[in-house]
């Protein structure tokens, strides 16, 4: 019991301290440093080997970049932080309760994007955004979009602790 609950206080210690440094990056400089995520990656990779589970931080990485890829590459909704942290939070929580934050994630930034959108004046840009997005993913040379950048941490990090402290998408 003792070992369960030290691995439990581990892994939401990281991903708490995780969250929080990518939420102040991100706010400050609109950026999620690699030298935060990809450490974390590794640290939750091999934490799941010495408990001898060695597949399941991995699979937990695969499914943040699975689930976050097409958004970063084809609408650049996400930025590649963004995606990278989803990834390390993976690495140390696993596929399942990775699966259920981004989707978490998903369901949270839409709304929260289309406030931000109108609060910036910059909702009128959604359609042409899209249809930029659509057109880079057929293979279609296409005009940038003015984009706005949005801090979307503080997303990643709400979804994350929905779904790990409570039963929400279980």
């Amino acid at each position: 019991m003792t070992e369960l609950l030290a691995q439990v206080q581990f892994q939401e210690a990281l991903v708490s301290l995780t969250l929080i440094a990518a939420i102040a990056t991100d706010l400050k400089y609109q950026k999620i440093f690699n030298k935060l995520t990809f450490p974390i990656m590794a640290i939750g990779s091999s934490w799941w080997i010495i408990q001898g589970q060695p597949w399941f931080g991995l699979q937990g990485l695969a499914v943040g970049f699975g689930m976050t890829f097409p958004a970063f590459a084809l609408g650049r909704t996400l930025r590649a932080g963004d995606a990278k942290l989803m990834m390390a939070v993976g690495a140390l929580l696993g596929p399942g309760i990775n699966f259920r934050a981004c989707l978490m994630m998903y369901l949270i930034s839409i709304p929260f994007g289309l406030t931000v959108l109108a609060y910036k004046g910059r909702l009128g840009n959604l359609l042409p955004a899209l249809r930029a997005g659509i057109g880079r993913a057929t293979g279609q040379q296409v005009k940038d979009v003015p984009t706005t950048v949005v801090a979307y941490a503080p997303v990643i990090g709400v979804a994350v602790g929905l779904v790990y402290f409570t039963d929400w998408l279980t």
